[in-house]
């Protein structure tokens, strides 16, 4: 038997061999045959999971046994443990979860709305598991019986619920976690049969990858385009030495990243500023410069850069409620979503200017393409083109049916469009996807007047803001009046832009064109919550 609280570190330092060989069975995918395919597996590493690991091994080793853990809860439904999960149902015969919950940084609640509380003083959720494999002389072929149970709450309620728990009682329900995921959860996948005959962005646009990550945002982003042109002619002045200008812009080197090697033979470029669509309806200058970027990813960005273009933003799997922007500049990894990553799907692809073929092309998947046509293209009539397309697609992922049928797979892979279901519905939802694309591309013809006028006196605009009496005080004399709720509480991956816009520039004085793009992001918000209300699409 193998018990205990393991302790739990992302960033794990215990990565001796022995136990690194292990933790390659948990880094496949299901099955064991093949590597796990997720850009990202680090979190696999954590201490927790080489206890569960190690504990496993002990056990298969002896032949029979029992673990008991009580741990991080993330492995039970994050998709990149889809591996280890499926390991641990092949080796016991039977497993039992307690989710205990009180996750602090998924905003847990109870069920019925009320506080839910972690039973330690951490940020993490916490389950428990508990694993039996007896001694057979056969060899096994069906996987592990699990049985599931959640416990909301206080701290003080689950502790007493704990004290008199019977893993045999009626709490606990039996799963059958199926591929590829295994979940072992008592999540509701709802109709996903129905879901899973859709196409998925990721398959539909061939060339995509996540949004940009620099390790220093501070450095290479800004608000001020002449601020950052001088930031930047100021770290490429040969006459200042590398310690001076990293003392001066308070940036520190990395094991991936060298300030001398950055500034050798390189000189302030005027064009490589480019806009980057860093938050929602928040675009600021980037100096886009591969030596100063860790992940720039340019095989993407590249097509962006190319020439004119537009995007679909959307995060692979989120914590946060499903969400997605359309741009027609560069991406951060945080654009779209706010703990997950944005991945960036551009419409056009750009050839390479040595490429003898100089015309664009469309990212879109042949065979899916023509499947959508043959569903969208009325009798008689015309294909739709690939911007008719783009917009059905945007439109489908914010109709708010869509959303909240298909939520629990929206938080686990990329999302899955349902094919047209007759040329009018494509015609309809595409229509209003293309509303929404023109309006998050603040579009003039689609934002148009911004009724929201900017009430005070005085040029030193200083933003310190809040919501009081329907209007939105950026300081204690100048306001935007009759600015609703619904745009002030208006969440877009977590983010909530009226606010979040306005507290980014706390301590700095707004321009002229400053006032007049938060009034356009005020319009933007309520146009898109008027504007999803409309779309009807058959889900379930």
């Amino acid at each position: 038997m193998v018990i205990g609280n393991p302790p739990y570190s992302g960033e794990s330092s215990n990565k001796g061999d022995w136990i690194m060989d292990l933790m390659d069975a948990y880094k496949k995918e299901p099955g064991g045959k093949v590597k796990l395919m997720e850009k990202n597996s680090k979190w696999i590493n954590d201490d927790y999971v080489k206890f569960i690991r190690f504990a496993e091994h002990m056990i298969e080793k002896n032949g029979e046994g029992v673990l008991g853990f009580i741990t991080n809860h993330g492995y039970l439904d994050n998709p990149t443990f889809r591996g280890m999960r499926r390991h641990l149902l092949e080796t016991f015969d039977k497993i039992y979860v307690l989710d205990l919950h009180g996750n602090s940084k998924k905003n847990e609640v109870s069920p019925d709305g009320s506080a839910d509380t972690n039973v330690f003083d951490i940020m993490p959720g916490v389950a428990i598991i508990v694993g039996a494999k007896s001694r057979k002389p056969e060899k096994r072929d069906t996987l592990a019986k699990v049985f599931h149970a959640d416990l909301w709450g206080s701290r003080s309620g689950k502790n007493k619920s704990l004290r008199s728990l019977n893993c045999t009682g009626g709490s606990f329900q039996v799963l059958e976690p199926f591929a590829p995921y295994y979940f072992l959860t008592g999540i509701k996948f709802v109709d996903r049969e129905i879901y899973e005959c859709g196409f998925s962005i990721k398959d539909f646009f061939g060339e995509s990858n996540t949004g940009i990550k620099s390790h220093r945002d501070e450095f290479v982003v800004g608000v001020d385009k002449e601020e950052l042109s001088s930031r930047f002619t100021g770290f490429f002045d040969i006459s200042r030495s590398t310690d001076e200008v990293l003392r001066d812009l308070n940036l520190k080197e990395t094991k991936t990243w060298n300030a001398t090697d950055a500034r050798e033979g390189n000189n302030f470029d005027s064009e490589k500023i480019h806009i980057i669509y860093y938050r929602p309806f928040d675009s600021r200058w980037i100096y886009y410069d591969r030596r100063l970027i860790d992940r720039d990813r340019f095989s993407t960005m590249q097509h962006i850069l190319g020439g004119e273009n537009v995007s679909l933003l959307a995060p692979k799997m989120t914590a946060d409620g499903f969400d997605a922007l359309a741009t027609d500049a560069l991406v951060s990894n945080k654009t779209a979503s706010r703990y997950d990553q944005t991945y960036c799907f551009p419409l056009y692809l750009y050839p390479d200017e040595d490429s003898l073929d100089q015309n664009r092309r469309v990212n879109m998947d042949p065979k899916i393409r023509k499947q959508i046509e043959k569903a969208a293209t009325p009798k008689g009539g015309d294909a739709p083109d690939e911007v008719a397309i783009f917009d059905y697609i945007y439109g489908v992922l914010h109709c708010p049916a869509y959303r909240e049928t298909y939520a629990e797979f929206l938080k686990i892979d990329f999302p899955r469009v349902p094919y047209p279901p007759s040329p009018e519905v494509f015609a309809d939802v595409s229509e209003k996807g293309g509303q929404l694309r023109r309006l998050h591309l603040m579009q003039p013809d689609a934002i148009g007047d911004t009724p929201y006028p900017y009430m005070g006196e005085g040029d030193n605009i200083v933003v310190k803001p809040e919501h009081r009496d329907g209007s939105v005080w950026i300081n204690d004399i100048q306001h935007f009046e009759d600015v609703p709720m619904i745009a002030w509480d208006f969440q877009i991956g977590g983010y909530q832009p009226a606010r979040k816009w306005l507290k980014d520039r706390k301590d700095r004085e707004l321009t002229l064109d400053d006032v007049r793009h938060y009034q356009r992001i005020v319009k933007i918000l309520i146009e898109t919550d008027r504007i999803m209300a409309t779309i009807e699409l058959p889900v379930g």
